[in-house]
């Protein structure tokens, strides 16, 4: 079988009721179902069991690391590529016009949490494993579709896999923008601590550190601002109730969720809480408001914001019983220290801060030849002549090093990744099914 024989629309729409099952997997960390063979919850390791059974049945041998991932392979030999992907997906959170979890086709869109981040991408690079395979090409290199659960968090999924199976020669992970993202910014994660004894009696802001705060609500221990934040949030604009229950004050507010990385893209309900409760007084809230209001860090630093290269996100706040916890998301580019944020943050924050994860910039050689064959590849397929970027998306690139982020966002399609109505076309799968066909098989056969 050569490539001009494949219909890859065609090939693609045949497994489509395949991925469809894979997206109806809630596959969220969940803490409550966590087992020895479940490290990151029950439905992460549907969703791994899925895809094993799948690949199982369709003839490959699959390898299998305690929970922590799956190896799908071909081609045993001493040099190996690997393509990875996760199957764990963030909260759905709400707004949503179909079941997130539904699997849904609708006017040539497959839509559910996941469809762009990334069990499409994933379940794409599946089926080109199958096509190859069916090729019977002499390969060079053992190739495997590896596919881990917890890429959301912490990626502590693909340091177990490296840990039993060693490092590749060579992976990309389709989790990103085209060409190709050849490096990335460094990531960390704060986590926010302190006592508090204003005006509130609980909040709840946020799903999940990664993800702009698409909702957050707080409730007053009395009913003395009721008035006044009803009218700050009409005279605003603001998507907001407020109402009274038992002689307190209740507020929700409503923003835009969008991946952390992408500010541009997105609405903090969070940071639109605080700059509410920051007129009534509190002085917290003026203080984080004061700390978070740019997500470009310019309130640590104006000289971060000066080119929107380095970006922070208060995705998780909540204060109960008194206590506050955080959890901030940072990007951060070359040439930035992680320390010097850190200690920017502390002097700034009224609220004790720990750096809880750091993961320093990547960066590849373009003159690597596995690199230089995929963007070959992605060029001839799409006549797209532009230069590979540094992402400020964190992937299991950070984890293998020598590896790239390949697609499949290519500017054509909205970018929905961590977003209400996350989808992607049908169409456009056919198109990556022939350019991740094409790469793997490329990349397989270099001398």
């Amino acid at each position: 079988m050569g490539t001009m024989d494949i219909n890859f629309q065609q090939y693609f729409l045949e497994h489509l009721e395949a991925l469809q099952n894979l997206i109806k997997i809630p596959s969220v960390y969940d803490d409550s179902t966590v087992s020895d063979n479940a490290p990151y919850g029950k439905g992460v390791a549907d969703a791994l069991d899925y895809m094993e059974a799948l690949a199982t049945a369709d003839g490959f041998e699959v390898l299998s690391f305690d929970g922590h991932g799956i190896a799908i392979r071909m081609n045993e030999m001493p040099e190996r590529i690997d393509v990875v992907s996760h199957l764990d997906v963030v909260e759905p959170g709400q707004n949503w016009s179909v079941l997130p979890f539904s699997g849904e086709v609708r006017n040539g869109r497959i839509y559910g949490r996941g469809s762009q981040d990334m069990k499409t991408p994933a379940f794409l690079t599946y089926l080109a494993l199958k096509l190859i395979r069916e090729e019977m090409l002499p390969l060079k290199r053992e190739l495997r579709i590896v596919l881990g659960c917890d890429e959301e968090r912490t990626m502590g999924d693909m340091l177990y896999y490296i840990s039993k199976a060693g490092l590749p020669a060579f992976a990309f992970t389709p989790d990103g923008p085209f060409p190709m993202a050849i490096g990335e910014k460094g990531a960390l994660m704060w986590r926010l601590f302190g006592s508090y004894q204003g005006i509130i009696e609980e909040m709840e802001c946020g799903v999940q550190c990664n993800v702009i705060s698409p909702v957050a609500s707080a409730v007053l221990k009395d009913n003395t601002y009721t008035k006044k934040l009803k009218n700050l949030a009409f005279e605003r604009n603001m998507s907001c109730t407020v109402t009274e229950e038992d002689g307190k004050t209740r507020i929700i507010v409503r923003g835009k969720a969008a991946h952390a990385s992408r500010p541009e893209e997105g609405y903090s309900a969070t940071v639109a809480l605080f700059s509410l409760l920051k007129e009534c007084g509190d002085g917290l809230m003026e203080n984080l408001y004061e700390c978070f209001f740019d997500s470009y860090g310019g309130a640590l630093d104006p000289a971060l914001a000066k080119d929107k290269a380095y970006t922070m996100n208060l995705g998780i706040f909540r204060i109960v019983n008194g206590t506050c916890y955080g959890e901030v998301d940072g990007r951060y580019p070359y040439g930035v220290s992680s320390k010097d944020c850190t200690e920017k943050l502390l002097r700034k924050c009224e609220l004790s801060v720990s750096l809880d994860y750091d993961s320093p910039p990547t960066m590849n050689d373009p003159e690597d030849p596995f690199v230089n064959t995929l963007l070959t590849v992605y060029r001839e397929k799409t006549k797209d002549r532009r230069e590979p970027v540094i992402s400020g998306g964190v992937s299991y690139s950070k984890v293998f090093g020598h590896c790239v982020s390949f697609g499949p966002e290519d500017g054509s399609e909205p970018f929905l990744a961590h977003q209400a109505d996350e989808s992607i076309s049908l169409d456009a799968c056919g198109r990556l099914l022939e350019i991740y066909y094409e790469a793997m098989k490329r990349i397989a056969l270099l001398p």
